[in-house]
C-alpha cells in the first residue's frame, strides 16, 4: 500500500510499546501524521481503502486485546502546536491536541499563567484528557475549556463550544468518529512560586498514593456516586488478587499493575473478576474508566 504522506506509517506495530499498562498484540497501521493536512490526507486513505481507524494519545486509558487490531491506530503526537493570545487579565491558550497535558502545563507554569496545574498528575495528551473530561484533586479540564477545534472522519473541521461538549464527570458528548485537533483554554495570571507548589504537591501525592514503579493504566472504575471506586475494593479485600500478572495494586486499589509479563485477556478478566466481587459483597456496580479495545473483534 502506498502512502502519500508527510508522516510516517509503521506496520504491524505492538501495542504493548504504546499502552501504558504494556499489554496488546500488533497494530496494522500505526500512523503519524505531521500536520493536520497530513491528516487529512489520510483519513482520505484509510476511508477510501475501507480500514477501520482509532484515535491513540498517550495509550493511558486503553487495554488492547492479545490478538491486536486489524485496522490503523493515528496518533497526533507529533503535531505540537501552542499560542498565547492576551487581552489584559483575559488568557487564551490555543494548543493542538497531542500535546502533552504535562508538558503543557509546565510551559504555562513558566508564563505565570495558572488554571490547569492540579492536572499535573494526569498522563495523558490535551485530546485524550477532553475527550474523557479527565480530572484531578479536585479539578477537571473541563473547567478551563472554551471551545474545542475538531474534524470529522470525512476531513472536514469545524468548532465546538464548550456547552455543546455536554461535559460530565469522565465524560464529554465527542463522538468516537470525530477528532479533537485544537483546545481553546482559558487561564488566568497567578504566581509561578504558589503554581509550582502545587505542581510539587499533586506529583509528591500521586507518587505516595499510587503505584508509578510499574506499569498501570491508571484508575480502572470510575467513582459510584461521589465515592471513589477504591473504598468499595478495598472494603472487598481485594488488594493483591492476581491473574497471571495482572495485580490489583496493594498501594491503591483502583490500580491495576502489570508484574511483567501480564497478557490483555489477564488484565480483563480480573476487572471481571473485581465487579463480580464488589457487587456480590458491596452491592455495588462499578463501571470502567478503562476502554477495551479489539476484544470483540
Amino acid at each position: 500500500m502506498v502512502w502519500n504522506i508527510k508522516g510516517t506509517v509503521i506496520e504491524n506495530a505492538k501495542m504493548s510499546k504504546y499502552t501504558s499498562m504494556r499489554v496488546g498484540g500488533p497494530v496494522r497501521y500505526l500512523i503519524y501524521p505531521s500536520d493536520f493536512q497530513d491528516l487529512i490526507e489520510v483519513l482520505k486513505i484509510l476511508n477510501g481503502e475501507g480500514i477501520e481507524w482509532r484515535i491513540l494519545g498517550n495509550g493511558t486509558n486503553v487495554i488492547v486485546s492479545d490478538k491486536g487490531l486489524q485496522g490503523a491506530i493515528i496518533r497526533l503526537t507529533r503535531i505540537r502546536r501552542l499560542s498565547i493570545r492576551r487581552n489584559g487579565d483575559n488568557i487564551k491558550v490555543f494548543v493542538s491536541s497531542g500535546y502533552q497535558l504535562k508538558d503543557l502545563i509546565l510551559k504555562m507554569a513558566s508564563l505565570n499563567l495558572s488554571g490547569i496545574e492540579r492536572l499535573y498528575s494526569i498522563p495523558g495528551t490535551v485530546g485524550g484528557a477532553i475527550k474523557m473530561n479527565a480530572g484531578s484533586f479536585g479539578v477537571s479540564i473541563s473547567d478551563a475549556i472554551v471551545s474545542v477545534t475538531c474534524m470529522s472522519a470525512s476531513g472536514e473541521i469545524f468548532k465546538l463550544s464548550k456547552r455543546n461538549l455536554n461535559f460530565s464527570y469522565r465524560y464529554s458528548s465527542i463522538p468516537s468518529k470525530t477528532l479533537i485537533i485544537e483546545a481553546e483554554i482559558s487561564l488566568k495570571y497567578g504566581d509561578r512560586q504558589r503554581i509550582i507548589g502545587v505542581i510539587d504537591e499533586v506529583l509528591s501525592e500521586r507518587i505516595k498514593r499510587h503505584p508509578m514503579d510499574m506499569p498501570s493504566s491508571g484508575s480502572i472504575f470510575k467513582a459510584v456516586r461521589g465515592i471513589p471506586a477504591w473504598t468499595y475494593i478495598e472494603k472487598a479485600n481485594l488488594k493483591g488478587l492476581r491473574v497471571g500478572d495482572a495485580c490489583v495494586s496493594t498501594k491503591h486499589a483502583n490500580f491495576i499493575v502489570n508484574l511483567g509479563r501480564a497478557k490483555a485477556y489477564e488484565v480483563k478478566s480480573l476487572i471481571e473478576k473485581i465487579k463480580k466481587e464488589v457487587y456480590e459483597k458491596e452491592g455495588v456496580e462499578l463501571e470502567e474508566e478503562v476502554e477495551f479495545w479489539g476484544f470483540d473483534d
